[in-house]
């Protein structure tokens, strides 16, 4: 792969994003529109964002619970991102949106007319009446009329990317909470008991790789072990895989280690946690093949443990995996390097480069969190010049980073900031004062700086 295609660009969740003509609302489509403006300044040409549907929150509950991206709809856009100063789509796009979108959007809309109507999405609580949803029929039309005006304002973003040249980087998560329209929708596909219970839930059960511990995601679990119902499952991904087509340019699959190996969490007694099989490189395939078909790209997460049939699957089919730096130097029991995220200059071509995750804390932190003589190691085997000073160590990491051989560099806010601020971190939401997904920018993004930014890639334009 020649050096001209290579890519820097920045994670970001649009939810952290604000500006200075709408200071009072963080995180809206117009907030994306002025990113994409400091990411050209700054000559990067990607954008890695998180889900953008919907996330489950009750109604009347308390606001300082904020829900999880990766706890989302799994379809459609959230309205919290709609912002007053983008132009309304014109009327005769209304007809033509609605035909676009039907593969999802007409359970999608009743979905939310219910949930609206009951007052929760726990769908468990509804009742079943057919009926109902002929009188809720203005209030279904509303939420299709919502997600086509959502869906013209990020249409905007979509245009200015291509206009400047700036790839989207989506996700894929790889479940769906139960109060989810497609859950609703598809429930056989699912392990849910009739009541709605859910015995054993997503997670990863806690293990020598194990980097945070235990993890209860409290998703439901597909029913991957009966056959005849691996074909639909399948189909699902692939709906969700058509329509982030129409958001982004390259999609990351989260998790996707879970084709081949899924922890199963049992919720009333740990020593049941299990790591079950899933339905190998056969529902890969088919993902990477629907891809390549409806013309998006995907790369998938692969770190972790169990991971031996998922990147034998990725070199075969010559798909793209992640390098995090930040997994370079484990010190959550015993200290270890690991030669694949340390030797960066020996990083493949076909991978995408990070320093840290939304799910790691920052590099700046990690780097606090190591011993002097654990910085001279890792420094030592990365090859990169030592100095004590933590900020100026950072930014040699970064640079590394981008000057990697890895095609696309993603370097999160936080890092080129050198700021400690955490995104998530996993296996520890709580109900009350979660401090999860909050994390907001302090400067608005037309005071982000540029010159810093432009000293670590002006050699790639």
């Amino acid at each position: 792969m020649k050096s001209h295609l290579k890519r820097v660009g920045t994670t970001v969740p649009l939810f952290s994003l604000r500006t200075i003509s709408e200071p009072q609302k963080p995180g809206t489509f117009s907030a994306g529109l002025a990113f994409l403006d400091w990411l050209s300044k700054t000559h990067q040409k990607a954008w890695q964002l998180l889900p953008l549907d919907q996330t489950h929150l009750e109604p009347n509950s308390p606001t300082i619970h904020v829900p999880s991206p990766y706890k989302g709809y799994g379809i459609g856009l959230d309205p919290q991102f709609l912002s007053a100063t983008p132009p309304s789509p014109k009327p005769s796009s209304f007809t033509r949106f609605v035909s676009t979108h039907k593969f999802w959007l007409k359970d999608y809309a009743i979905f939310c007319a219910l949930r609206d109507y009951y007052k929760t999405d726990n769908w468990t609580k509804w009742d079943k009446s057919p009926l109902l949803k002929k009188k809720l029929t203005p209030q279904i039309n509303q939420h299709i009329k919502i997600q086509w005006i959502l869906h013209h304002q990020y249409s905007l973003i979509r245009k200015k990317a291509r206009k400047l040249n700036i790839l989207l980087i989506g996700d894929l998560s790889f479940y769906l909470p139960k109060e989810s329209p497609l859950v609703w929708s598809n429930q056989h596909l699912f392990d849910i008991s009739t009541s709605g219970k859910l015995k054993s839930v997503s997670g990863l059960p806690d293990g020598p790789k194990a980097h945070f511990g235990r993890q209860v995601w409290g998703h439901p679990l597909y029913l991957w072990h009966k056959s005849k119902l691996q074909a639909p499952i399948i189909n699902l991904f692939k709906t969700r895989l058509t329509y982030l087509a129409y958001l982004f340019d390259f999609v990351r699959l989260d998790h996707a280690k879970g084709f081949y190996a899924y922890g199963s969490i049992d919720k009333t007694n740990q020593k049941n946690d299990s790591i079950k099989t899933g339905p190998g490189s056969a529902a890969l395939k088919a993902l990477l093949d629907h891809g390549q078909k409806i013309g998006l790209k995907i790369f998938a997460e692969d770190s972790g443990d169990h991971l031996k049939g998922l990147r034998n699957t990725l070199t075969k089919y010559h798909t793209s995996g992640i390098r995090v730096f930040r997994y370079a130097l484990t010190t959550r029991k015993k200290p270890k390097l690991h030669p694949r995220f340390t030797n960066i200059a020996n990083y493949p071509q076909n991978s995408i480069a990070i320093t840290t995750t939304h799910d790691t804390e920052p590099l700046l932190s990690y780097l606090k969190n190591l011993t002097l003589n654990q910085r001279r190691l890792l420094a030592l085997h990365a090859k990169i010049k030592f100095t004590p000073n933590l900020k100026i160590f950072a930014s040699r990491i970064r640079q590394a980073i981008v000057n990697s051989p890895s095609f696309i560099s993603l370097i999160p806010i936080q890092d080129w900031l050198l700021t400690t601020d955490r995104i998530n971190t996993p296996g520890t939401e709580s109900a009350i004062n979660d401090p999860n997904w909050r994390y907001q920018l302090k400067t608005p993004v037309e005071k982000l700086p540029i010159k810093s930014i432009l000293k670590t890639i002006p050699h790639f334009n």
